[in-house]
């Protein structure tokens, strides 16, 4: 699995200060695909 998305997510994340959404991230993630969600909804 190539994890660079990922990680350049979280750089950016870092980058622009925004430690909750880089916390969060991976669990919303996960929920939403649990639920067969994409990215916009």
């Amino acid at each position: 699995m190539n994890d660079a998305p990922e990680i350049l997510l979280a750089h950016h994340l870092k980058a622009l200060k925004l430690p909750t959404f880089l916390r969060e991230h991976q669990k919303l993630a996960r929920q939403c695909a649990a639920e067969g969600l994409d990215h916009v909804r």
